[in-house]
């Protein structure tokens, strides 16, 4: 039966992908849905369309910008380091990042900006007035105190999403594990998992293997500060700026690579392999404040009662995260279910909003192949 229930579920993943590119919500996209099924696990990958109009198809291996799909896999190193007792979540990060001081950020913890609970802006353009060149230690030091110093606007109710804290929350992760996030992210998550080749920052690859990815990378959008299509190099222009590699952006990555990851996650909530202690991945997903009715948690979100990405089928334990470029990854714990989507959805233009549609169909069409 397990043969011919990956056929079905392959057979539906395929359909509703290919009907994704024909509704042009995206150029082309892969996926991976991986479940367990008694003692054993089951994974099928797809891919459909173009890397862009005219360029050739999809692979099930082609190399996606997973956007802030980044922000979990940093959080979950970080969790790692917390595990080992090299890192401790309620640093105040000016202790750490001298930039960040006598900013918002820095009186905030690591805890405060993995939770999105910092006080923070949700963004802002800080690349375009950098007064260095981008990737210089210059530049970072001044983006550092830069997020540092731009408050949310409004005193928000709860957590405020933001991506200056967790480019802020990646320096402080790497500083003290006394190396650089590209390494931290490495030697925590890809290589113990055996998806480094899967899962990397390109700006952290040596020139010829950076050249292959560009070759090989679904392209995203053409920038207007860089002056060109942006292919195999982050499209958040702050992670740019930045060098490449920051805790909000900057990982690519291949479907089975974040579904991977995502089975190594979702294990480690039910108490089994070996990525994290089964109670520090219940902390990350617990409510801070249960009477605010946030979703966001430390790391990953969780499923909103209405109108979730996730769709209607999976259950209200689910967590996951979605990446502006048009990636996704959610996992319930109910099914045994890791459900990872990757498009260019911003190719040729961030406009195309027609993912936002797509997403819940897709999970819902592939439970429902699933019988689960």
């Amino acid at each position: 039966m397990s043969e011919e229930l990956k056929q079905r579920v392959q057979r539906e993943a395929v359909r509703l992908m290919d009907a994704g590119v024909a509704g042009q919500a995206f150029p082309g996209g892969v996926a991976c849905v991986n479940w367990r099924d008694g003692d054993q696990v089951h994974s099928v990958e797809v891919a459909s369309g173009r890397l862009r109009a005219g360029e050739s198809e999809v692979r099930t291996t082609t190399p996606y910008d997973l956007a802030s799909l980044t922000k979990p896999v940093v959080a979950m190193a970080a969790l790692r380091l917390v595990a080992a007792g090299k890192l401790q979540l309620d640093v105040r990060t000016d202790s750490v990042v001298t930039d960040v001081r006598g900013g918002v950020g820095g009186t905030a913890t690591l805890e405060a900006l993995l939770t999105h609970r910092s006080g923070l802006a949700d963004w802002g353009g800080l690349y375009l007035d950098v007064p260095h060149d981008p990737g210089t230690a210059a530049a970072r030091r001044w983006i550092l105190s830069e997020a540092s110093r731009r408050p949310a606007e409004n005193d928000p109710k709860g957590p405020l999403y933001s991506d200056l804290g967790y480019l802020i929350a990646g320096e402080v992760i790497a500083r003290t594990a006394g190396e650089k996030l590209d390494r931290v992210v490495a030697k925590e998550i890809t290589e113990p998992l055996g998806i480094g080749n899967e899962i990397f920052f390109p700006a952290a690859l040596p020139p010829d293997r950076r050249a292959q990815i560009v070759r090989e990378a679904a392209p995203t959008e053409w920038c207007e500060w860089r002056g060109r299509l942006i292919r195999g190099e982050v499209h958040d222009e702050n992670s740019a700026a930045f060098g490449g590699v920051a805790g909000n952006a900057g990982l690519f990555g291949s479907a089975r690579g974040v579904a991977v990851f995502g089975r190594a996650s979702l294990d480690a909530l039910l108490g089994r392999g070996t990525l994290l202690p089964q109670q520090l991945m219940e902390s990350a997903l617990k409510p801070r404040d249960p009477d605010d009715g946030a979703t966001l948690r430390l790391g990953w979100d969780t499923k909103s009662a209405e109108n979730s990405s996730a769709g209607r089928r999976m259950s209200s334990r689910s967590f996951g995260h979605l990446g502006f470029t048009g990636t996704s990854i959610w996992c319930d714990p109910e099914r045994d279910l890791v459900i990872v989507l990757l498009t260019n959805r911003v190719h040729p233009s961030r406009a195309n909003e027609r993912i936002k549609g797509f997403r819940p169909g897709f999970h819902d069409g592939v439970i429902a192949a699933l019988g689960k």
